[in-house]
């Protein structure tokens, strides 16, 4: 007598040896798991976003820059966080310790936000390459709407579009004089996160 142990997944097969992790540019329904505050080298500050995929693909350190290391406003990224906010539910942010010098916006903790992910080819500063991931556009999870459609009544078009023209971006040096965005922010450290 057989018993069963497995009956064909075609949907998991595809994923076999993606490494569990969102690794392509694409529109994704992210659980949010954590919404960390944190502080580059530098002094720039960002909310740095984990969570996961419905498919249980993983992403990680999807950081959106608030403010600029001499403390002046990024209004890009504060328009960003915005956008999730209100595409997630999210009517205001607070800061909570984790730990020592470890802070998190727990109000973004199990909200569900769609995003459009862009794959930004990087260097190391071994001259390896590596890559990320960057929030080009939140949307609504439930609806695909972006918020300007949701607000004009309009379908959902945006999100469909941009992800089916996105394509990787290539940040890679092409020469010592040449530095990109990740690098002017600087590592992350350890020293915490500032309250607003």
């Amino acid at each position: 007598m057989s018993n069963v142990i497995f009956t064909y997944n075609e949907e998991a097969a595809l994923t076999a040896g993606m490494g569990g992790f969102i690794n392509e540019s694409g529109a994704y329904v992210i659980t949010i798991t954590e919404a960390a505050l944190t502080t580059s080298q530098g002094g720039a500050k960002a909310i740095e976003f984990s969570g996961e995929s419905d498919d249980g693909r993983k992403v990680q350190y999807l950081s959106v820059y608030v403010s600029k290391k001499d403390g002046s406003a990024n209004t890009f990224g504060v328009n960003m966080i915005h956008a999730i906010m209100g595409c997630a539910g999210v009517k205001q942010l607070t800061n909570h310790m984790k730990a020592v010098n470890q802070y998190v916006a727990p109000e973004f903790t199990g909200k569900k936000v769609g995003l459009v992910l862009q794959k930004v080819l990087r260097s190391k500063h071994d001259g390896s390459d590596t890559y990320g991931l960057e929030i080009r556009l939140p949307f609504i999870a439930q609806t695909r709407q972006t918020l300007q459609e949701k607000a004009e009544g309009k379908p959902a078009e945006t999100v469909d579009r941009m992800a089916c023209g996105l394509k990787d971006k290539d940040e890679r040096k092409k020469g010592a004089a040449q530095h990109n965005e990740y690098e002017q922010y600087g590592q992350q450290d350890d020293s915490g996160f500032t309250p607003f």
